[in-house]
Formats: C-alpha cells, structure tokens, sequence
C-alpha cells in the first residue's frame, strides 16, 4: 500500500512542476550541457603580423661640422729682393682689403749666454743692417790718372737703405694657402749676410715677421676664422728697438719662423 500511495505522490508532483528529474550522465566524468559556446579559446588567433621590413634607403649621415680651425703661418721664404711669399696651412680668403701696415719685419738678435746681460731677444729695425751700397762720381778734375795730388776721392761708402716695409699684399694667383708681401725697398747682401754668417753659440740673428690681428680687415681663412697675431708688439710700438728680456730667445714668437736668405 506504501508504494502504491508513493507512486501516486511522485506522478501527482510531477504533473504540478514540483518535481524536475534531471537527466541522468552518458557517462562518468561527461559534463556537457549539450550547449556549444561561441566564444572557444582553442580558435582565438593572438599573434599580429610582423611590420612590413623598412623598403627605403637609410637617412643620409648628418654634414660634417663646419670649419672651426684658425688658419696658422707655415713659413716665409724670400722670392726676390722685393717680395715674400707666405705659406699657410689652409687657403686663404681675399686679402685685398688688408692693411699692409699689419705687417712688419724685424732683424731679431737672441742672445743665449748671461755675460753682460740676461737671456732674451732684441728687435731691431732691419734698414740699419740693410746697407745701400753708394759710389759718387769723382769731382772734376779728378778724372786723370794718376789723379793730382790735390784731388781727394774717398771713392764708395755705405748707407742704410730706405725703410724696409710691406709696400702690398695680395693673393697668389694660383695657390690660395699662399699670400704674396711686395716691399717698399730691396733686400741687400749686407743683410743676407748678417744672416748667414757663421753660428754662434751665444747669439743668432734671423729676419722674422711680425703680424697684428683684430679689428676688421684682417687676414682669415675660407671661413671667415682669422690668423693670430704674431708677436704683434713690434708692430703696435712702431719704433726701431724692442726688447723681450728675461725670457729663452725667440720664445715670444709663434710660430718662430726664420726667414732664411738665399738670394745672395
């Protein structure tokens, strides 16, 4: 009678929806609802293409910086009586505007030793070692030979040579590191010969050149960098003597550049 009476309470709650009879596993473990999700991980792509290679050529290199070296004297070399040639060690820019007064020469004379006074150089004005060489004509009445025993020829003599100055500068017309001095008076013998005579342990004399920068319309190179002075004093003093003393001879010029004399 129990089970007969439990059968009809289990159809009678079914009928009303108290009882849902869930739907029994296929098999042990199996948890599938019979519902597909769109959404599967397993199909989800989350690689991205690689970008596309670089196809053009690579930016040009960033221009070289511009000139930032001065240009600087390499040396002085006598062409002929009248003229210098200086060498530079980069072209240079057109000096018809510059000032042949910013130069000037000097016969320099170091002395090494400490007799008589210290170590150091002196300037001079090279026309006093500049001689002119001059031989009158003899007086009338002179002309016989033998002369007569009133008539007195001292025959030929030496004198200093007009100042020895930078007449102009200009450009040499096929090398731009090269600059052209023309002079107000010819370099004579005797001043070569000052030059050239035998060393001396304790002094030595060479003809140098002397240069004063600043202000406008002065020597510089392609870009506009100017030269350096070169032991501009004895050009600002403008007189005939200078003394550097208490220093190494030549120590104050730089460059030290020697003008040497092969003319003679």
């Amino acid at each position: 009678m129990l089970g007969l009476r439990f059968s009809r309470l289990v159809h009678a709650a079914i009928a009303s929806g108290a009882l849902i009879l869930g739907a029994c596993p296929d098999a042990p473990g199996d948890t599938e609802t019979g519902t597909e999700t769109d959404t599967d991980s397993s199909d989800t792509d989350t690689t991205s293409d690689p970008p596309d290679p670089t196809t053009g050529f690579p930016p040009p290199p960033p221009p070289p910086p511009g000139d930032i070296t001065p240009p600087a004297l390499a040396g002085v070399t006598m062409i002929d009586q009248f003229t210098l040639q200086l060498s530079f060690t980069e072209a240079i820019a057109p000096v018809d505007t510059v000032n042949p007064k910013r130069f000037r020469l000097s016969l320099a004379r170091g002395y090494f030793g400490t007799y008589g006074g210290q170590p150091g150089t002196y300037l001079r004005d090279p026309r006093y070692y500049n001689f002119v060489e001059y031989c009158p004509p003899p007086p009338p009445g002179c002309y016989y030979d033998p002369q007569p025993y009133y008539c007195y020829y001292g025959g030929c003599y030496y004198q200093p040579s007009p100042p020895l100055q930078i007449a102009d500068v200009f450009n040499h017309y096929s090398d731009a590191t090269q600059v052209i001095l023309s002079l107000t008076a010819p370099i004579q013998p005797s001043l070569c010969d000052i030059l050239n005579s035998p060393e001396d342990p304790v002094i030595d004399f060479v003809l140098h050149l002397h240069y004063a920068g600043g202000g406008l319309s002065q020597v510089t190179d392609l870009a506009g960098l100017p030269l350096a002075p070169i032991a501009d004093a004895w050009v600002k003093n403008q007189t005939n003597y200078y003394n550097y003393m208490n220093s190494t001879p030549f120590s104050n010029f730089n460059p030290f550049l020697p003008i040497p004399c092969t003319l003679f």
